[in-house]
């Protein structure tokens, strides 16, 4: 028990050093952005793969927001806003809905380009919520 307790200081002191209990948006670095075709639904989603230092932060930055909403953005624009169930170790991320014609590609090409900031940032909440 009190080696769990330990690594529960631990994480959280790293977590406050690192600015992600706060509540700042994190801005991701994205290694590679490609849109794909979901094989489910057939609709075209934006896969993001962060490089690996921003897969660890984010991954830290999941764990501690379990059960809130999660605002993603690109350049400011809110693109999706889904509850944590879970944290999301493996450094990737899908980004699905409705855009129109051509947008993931141009979004896609933006980011790649280095012309784009993907923050995502903890809601926060709400009275009774």
């Amino acid at each position: 028990m009190n080696a769990l307790v330990r690594l529960i200081a631990a994480t959280a002191i790293t977590l406050f050093a690192n600015g992600l209990a706060m509540a700042e948006p994190l801005t991701l670095g994205i290694a590679k952005a490609a849109v794909i075709s979901d094989p489910v639904s057939g609709r075209e989603s934006l896969s993001l793969k962060m490089t690996l230092d921003s897969a660890k932060l984010f991954a830290d930055f999941t764990r501690v927001n379990i059960g809130k909403v999660v605002d993603l953005s690109i350049d400011g624009a809110v693109v999706m806003s889904p509850r944590l169930m879970e944290p999301i170790i493996g450094g990737e991320i899908m980004v699905g809905g409705t855009f129109a014609p051509g947008e993931l590609e141009r979004i896609a090409e933006k980011i790649s380009s280095g012309g784009v900031s993907v923050t995502v940032d903890a809601r926060a909440e709400q009275p009774g919520g």
